[in-house]
């Protein structure tokens, strides 16, 4: 079992190998910025593609009153090393708040040892532990349900699972799921704040005091 979990200074006037150290910064540096560049496009498309795939069924979910954004960047720590979480997918609908990311892991997907893990099993029987996309969405959940907090508004995150070659053992828990598993999750949720409020919530508000939190994170100093 395995666990996962100064551009620009002159090299002429340096000797052979502090100019040949610099050099090899130099390029180290350009691959970091083209992985990063390369990442951050990769990462985009999975977010269109799952916007285009998750949207409709929101939409249909509450009469085309939802907000779906893709490719979200919230900044749930300011201040410290890692201060924002990225969010493939943003759902923001009359009945609550759903984070959604794509995971494209291969094997059978089965529940680890506690909530925080779940086990993958590949086609030989190894067993790898990785952290659940659930404990991976806490800081965007944490974060949202602070900026929605005087709306009662449930939030929560899902896990949408793709690819041939991935399966779900039936005890993993209801938010991870495949996407032909979405509508029934939806529904449920639906169904679940239809019996416990009175009224819908306004989905415009939510998404504007949403949109303020972020662009109060892109115009700080």
């Amino acid at each position: 079992m395995r666990k996962d979990n100064n551009d620009g200074m002159p090299t002429h006037d340096l000797p052979n190998g502090t100019a040949r150290a610099a050099d090899d910064t130099f390029s180290h540096s350009r691959r970091k910025r083209k992985e990063a560049t390369n990442g951050t496009e990769s990462r985009q498309r999975v977010s269109r593609s799952l916007l285009m795939r998750i949207a409709p069924i929101f939409q249909h979910a509450c009469d085309g009153r939802a907000h779906v954004r893709h490719s979200i960047e919230l900044e749930h720590a300011p201040g410290t090393k890692n201060p924002t979480t990225h969010v493939d997918c943003l759902a923001i609908t009359p009945f609550g708040v759903f984070v959604v990311n794509h995971f494209h892991w291969t094997g059978l997907v089965k529940p680890g040892t506690n909530e925080d893990e779940l086990a993958v099993v590949d086609d030989r029987g190894d067993v790898t532990i990785q952290t659940s996309p659930l404990r991976r969405a806490k800081p965007a959940v944490r974060h949202l349900r602070l900026v929605l907090s005087q709306h009662d508004c449930p939030v929560e995150s899902i896990a949408v699972f793709g690819g041939r070659g991935c399966s779900l053992h039936p005890t993993v828990p209801e938010s991870v799921l495949v996407l032909s598993d979405l509508h029934y999750f939806v529904r449920t949720r639906l169904n679940r704040f239809r019996a416990m409020h009175r009224r819908y919530l306004d989905a415009d508000n939510l998404a504007s005091r949403i949109d303020w939190s972020c662009s109060r994170r892109r115009t700080r100093p």
